[in-house]
């Protein structure tokens, strides 16, 4: 009797438990499932994964079925990204339309538009910084000269003067070429972008050339911040 008891008490179990069956859990609303892995302590949830900020398929350790492809939504690009803040070719807003030449003074950039309202060229140039000479609005082409010089310092010139507005001492402010002083030009064209004359537009001399042949008498010039 005793014996029996004691082969009774060693003897192994009969069967190990069953694992529990996998739960099937639901992610997102693409149609895709996924099996949770066996003993996992908490399912993971499209709710638990959006919460984290990260795509609920990296989160999921058990094996993954899908019964369909998932699909991403059309992405619509609703505006244009902003410029880089210190891109000097994104033009400003100038308020015109048409044939007219926009220039900057906190790009110190001119941009060239044609009759359809399409710039056709840019460039850097090199005029002043503050609200004055000129100021901010729009003006003509009034007067062109081939070669002139400064009025109150004859032995500053240049060439390719293109007249659109006038100074607060009275001078003639103009799109030209960079000016000489005694036989040596007053800047390099690599300064050019930066503010450093008195008023008129400095401009490399190609950028000089190509502007006296396309802005006669009366072109619209618009003059920005």
């Amino acid at each position: 009797m005793i014996v029996a008891s004691l082969l009774v008490a060693a003897a192994p179990a009969s069967a190990e438990e069953a694992p529990s069956a996998p739960t099937e859990t639901s992610i997102g609303t693409t149609g895709t499932t996924v099996d949770a892995a066996p003993n996992d302590s908490a399912p993971i949830t499209s709710t638990t994964a959006v919460s984290a900020g990260l795509e609920a398929s990296a989160l999921v350790t058990g094996a993954a079925t899908a019964s369909r492809t998932p699909m991403r939504g059309a992405q619509v690009q609703l505006m244009p990204p902003p410029p880089p803040p210190d891109d000097p070719f994104v033009p400003p807003v100038d308020g015109q339309t048409g044939r007219r030449i926009v220039y900057s003074k906190t790009k110190q950039t001119v941009w060239v538009y044609d009759e359809s309202n399409t710039i056709i060229k840019m460039h850097r140039v090199s005029g002043r910084q503050d609200p004055r000479d000129p100021s901010p609005g729009v003006y003509r082409v009034w007067s062109r000269s081939l070669h002139t010089f400064a009025i109150h310092n004859p032995s500053i010139t240049w060439n390719y003067m293109i007249r659109f507005a006038k100074g607060d001492r009275d001078g003639n402010i103009g799109f030209h070429d960079i000016p000489y002083q005694y036989g040596q030009p007053v800047q390099t064209v690599d300064q050019l972008g930066q503010a450093l004359s008195g008023g008129c537009v400095r401009q490399a001399p190609e950028d000089a050339i190509w502007m006296w042949n396309w802005a006669g008498i009366g072109t619209v010039v618009v003059v920005t911040p």
